[in-house]
């Protein structure tokens, strides 16, 4: 696949298309309307990022993206097909990468099992977790267990078996939130590097306004329950993109600034149609 690049991506085919997605969870005799009108498009080869206040809904909707949970309403299309359960075209990796990697497994076992689901000979199986452990960093790693790695390498095994699958959308729900600020800076660069250099598209759902605005092209901020889309926020920063210089730019500053805005005013129920 080739490189991607924020000018190509916006003529590019629609990969992702969201319309009207609804979610009311029943139970207890009551009724919780999780997500309500919930609209956006994601061309393909686009790194988009999804931030919102806590419990507005981020998981929920990806979730239903993913096909693992059942929609109250709308539609999910990915390239043209509606979703009603889990892709073949989609990978996820999720905040817990311990509890979804098998500590009885190698590192290279656990990558190589959807492969082996997806039916592939053992030769294309080994050329593949080769490459993903390559693109990731643990190819001297293949022969350890999970527990035997610190919690940054653990998620860059989750992610190398995301990438070893080949998906065209790979999902990541705040999938950094359990590891220290250096090793969570180390693998913001290293998922800018796998897309760029595999050119999939990416939908990251994160908690962290710096980590959206550092990662994506567009940020979407969602509004507090029920949950619609608030503002979709183009990010026109440099596409080369490094920790020290990007952060500390004016331009990351006036985007970042824009967004945590738009956090607040969600927290006070501020809606799109409210003016």
């Amino acid at each position: 696949m080739n490189g991607t690049t924020a000018m190509t991506t916006n003529t590019a085919p629609i990969t992702l298309s969201v319309d009207g997605l609804a979610k009311t969870y029943e139970g207890h005799g009551r009724s919780v309307e999780a997500v309500r009108d919930l609209t956006f498009e994601i061309r393909r080869g686009e790194l988009v990022c999804i931030v919102g206040p806590s419990g507005a809904g981020k998981t929920t909707l990806l979730r239903c993206i993913a096909g693992l949970l059942e929609t109250s309403g709308g539609q999910i299309r990915l390239d043209g097909s509606p979703v009603t359960g889990p892709p073949a075209g989609m990978a996820v990796v999720f905040q817990e990468y311990g509890r979804s990697l098998f500590p009885w497994l190698t590192v290279r076992k656990n990558v190589e099992l959807p492969l082996k689901e997806k039916g592939l000979g053992r030769a294309v199986r080994t050329a593949k977790v080769d490459a993903a452990l390559e693109a990731v960093g643990l190819r001297d790693n293949a022969e350890s267990h999970p527990w035997q790695l610190s919690g940054g390498m653990q998620q860059r095994v989750a992610i190398a078996r995301a990438v070893a699958y080949e998906p065209s959308v790979l999902l990541m729900d705040e999938p950094f939130a359990a590891v220290d600020a250096q090793t969570r800076a180390d693998l913001e660069d290293l998922v800018r590097t796998l897309w760029r250099q595999l050119g999939v598209t990416v939908l990251f759902v994160t908690h962290d306004i710096d980590e959206s605005v550092y990662l994506a092209q567009r940020v979407l901020v969602l509004s507090n329950r029920p949950t619609v889309v608030l503002e979709d926020v183009r990010v026109d920063l440099p596409d080369d993109r490094n920790q020290l210089e990007t952060r500390s730019s004016s331009r990351f500053t006036e985007i970042r600034s824009h967004v945590y805005g738009l956090i607040q005013l969600a927290k006070q129920g501020h809606r799109p149609d409210a003016g």
